[in-house]
């Protein structure tokens, strides 16, 4: 097979890899054989099988992106594959390097173990298996004691901000408000969708989120995949009982959020859902639980809006999203007793950001109509 090139990549047999590909896979290894790696709209992919010195043979994956987002995103994949394949590498390829070529230094990659996946939908049972293991190995081990990552990841190519944070209700609409930036950055402004995005920031986040951390509960700190669609879970071909999950977007966070991919009229996953609970059980208060996992699924709608931003559907579902949420915390019983959680933030950072939730009346069904 005559070898072409794709991307930065040569294609074919005995080929040439850049030194900086060479330097992070096995020292010695001889490059046999590259082929494409997968379709991604985001990233250049490429499968490698090289022959080790003691002449046995290896098959590495390869993904690689441009600039200052490309370095980031790869970081971010090396830096998130490497925390899980530390709770469950019976789950996820094992993470080898991140780094940059030599012959293009503006080019990036991440390298991990190939493995052989069917292009089928994940068992349900075994969907549920993946995610509680997860959950229950790293729960309460973050390694600050509080939500968030040590570098910012990528869903798709779109960073959240993972500074860490002692609350979750604040951590989660740290994030949501970072992609929501992000969204608005593509799109450009709207003033009725300002006002959606400021009342669920005061309305819907306190309502469904403050609960879980007041009247003596606890979120312990649990890492999270944050993608779990079935296009990131697949079954492996040498082993079709075993699921392989992959492209993470880590955080330390509540374990519910991974739930949402499983959320029903989305990816088929409810009876995932399902097991996923009798294994797991729900956090209280457990009325909340279906709405909560609406709450976190609204990451998922901006975020797809800002990917596909030449799409005005996907904005309209955002802006439907919320409105039904707001509706609901209004009509559903008020929490505005319960207290603001504490912040990181210094205080004059706190009283820069205030917000009107803690003497807010229950009765503002009002609201709706000025949004």
């Amino acid at each position: 097979m005559a070898p072409y090139i794709v991307g930065v990549d040569p294609i074919g047999d005995n080929v040439e890899l850049d030194e900086g590909v060479m330097e992070a896979l096995p020292a010695g290894c001889r490059v046999l054989n590259t082929s494409r790696g997968g379709e991604s709209l985001w990233v250049e992919t490429l499968r490698i099988e090289v022959e080790l010195p003691d002449g046995t043979e290896q098959v590495f994956f390869k993904k690689g992106a441009s600039g200052e987002t490309g370095l980031n995103m790869m970081k971010g994949a090396f830096e998130s594959e490497k925390a899980l394949y530390s709770f469950i590498p019976e789950y996820v390829p094992k993470p080898v390097a991140y780094g940059s070529y030599r012959s293009r230094p503006d080019m990036h990659f991440y390298i991990a173990e190939y493995v052989e996946m069917d292009d089928s939908h994940p068992d349900p049972k075994g969907w549920a298996e993946v995610f509680a293991t997860l959950h229950k190995r790293s729960m309460g081990k973050s390694p600050e004691g509080k939500f968030g990552f040590h570098v910012d990841t990528h869903l798709a190519n779109i960073p959240q901000d993972n500074t860490w944070n002692s609350s979750w209700e604040k951590f989660w609409a740290q994030i949501f408000r970072s992609l929501c930036e992000k969204e608005e950055a593509v799109r450009g402004p709207d003033d009725d969708l300002t006002r959606l995005k400021e009342a669920f920031h005061e309305i819907v986040i306190p309502r469904y989120l403050r609960p879980l951390e007041s009247d003596g509960r606890i979120v312990h700190p649990t890492l999270l995949h944050n993608d779990g669609w079935p296009g990131n879970i697949k079954p492996r071909t040498d082993s079709p009982e075993t699921l392989c999950l992959f492209d993470s977007c880590a955080i330390w966070g509540h374990s519910e959020v991974d739930v949402r991919a499983a959320r029903p009229n989305t990816w088929n996953l409810e009876a995932a859902g399902e097991i996923y609970q009798d294994i797991m059980g729900v956090s209280e208060p457990q009325e909340d639980f279906n709405i909560r996992i609406e709450v976190y699924a609204t990451l998922g709608i901006v975020l797809r809006s800002a990917m596909y931003s030449q799409e005005p559907a996907r904005r309209l579902l955002f802006i439907e999203q919320m409105e039904k949420l707001i509706d609901l915390a209004l009509t559903s019983g008020a929490m505005w007793s319960l207290p603001a959680p504490e912040t990181d933030e210094s205080a004059s950072a706190q009283n820069s950001r205030k917000r009107r939730i803690g003497s807010a009346p229950p009765d503002q069904r009002g609201l709706m109509s000025r949004i």
